[in-house]
């Protein structure tokens, strides 16, 4: 009588119980951990970073006098968005940029990642220093990063190949992503893009979450719009391929 054939059977690989990229929980870990430092330093220290790392249009454009630290009319257009509110605040923004900062940091690496979030955080600022100019508002929050991080994932959420599922991390790289026109015309990322926008201007009205107004407790819409239209230019940006 012949002997069975002895079969090897490899082990299944599971899946990382957190698929996210090592950038965007990173980016995160340093949201919280600023966040944290800040309240365990004391009053003093809160004083303080909002003074060094908030984002304050009256000293950049001229308007009513207000202190500065130096050098900060420069690199607060960035760390503001280091800043948050309340545990609130944060928790929505590293929510949405753990789920849409995770689409976009696959598809870009984490280099681009990184540039592209600068960038919407910068833009965020701008549109908020030109439609506040020369006022004392203190801007805090990461939703510039976080709108432009949303922007950017619209292409390739709605791109033509992906599929949801097993290969999702092996799709998000070589999908089509939708190109501009078409955001416009695919119902789904048409729809998508106009609620978003809708929930901001409510969230503007209302002070629900993202970047805000520190002595106004309301949302700072203009960073928003500002970082989701800086956001979606520099996907495209980033994302040729030879």
């Amino acid at each position: 009588m012949n002997e069975p054939d002895t079969v090897a059977v490899q082990p299944v690989a599971r899946e990382p119980l957190f698929r996210a990229p090592k950038v965007v929980l990173i980016l995160i870990a340093v949201l919280v951990c600023v966040h944290v430092a800040i309240l365990l330093a004391g009053e003093d220290w809160r004083i303080w970073s909002l003074y060094a790392l908030s984002f304050i249009p009256a000293r950049i454009s001229g308007g009513a006098p207000f202190p500065a630290i130096l050098g900060s009319q420069i690199w607060s257009f960035v760390t503001y968005g280091l800043l948050h509110a309340n545990v609130m605040h944060l928790f929505f923004n590293s929510l949405w940029l753990l789920v849409f900062g995770s689409v976009v940091a696959r598809r870009l690496g984490a280099l681009k990642f990184l540039v592209l979030a600068c960038i919407s955080t910068i833009t965020g600022a701008v549109a908020t220093l030109l439609t506040h100019w020369g006022e004392v508002a203190i801007v805090i929050g990461a939703s510039g990063a976080v709108s432009g991080l949303m922007a950017a994932a619209i292409p390739l959420m709605y791109g033509v190949g992906l599929r949801l599922g097993d290969t999702y991390r092996m799709d998000i790289a070589t999908v089509r992503p939708l190109r501009p026109l078409e955001i416009l015309t695919n119902r789904r990322a048409f729809v998508f893009t106009l609620v978003w926008m809708a929930v901001t201007l409510f969230s503007g009205a209302s002070g629900w979450t993202g970047a805000s107004f520190m002595e106004e407790g309301r949302i700072a819409w203009e960073a928003h719009l500002g970082g989701f239209a800086a956001g979606l230019i520099a996907f495209y940006w980033l994302d040729r391929r030879n």
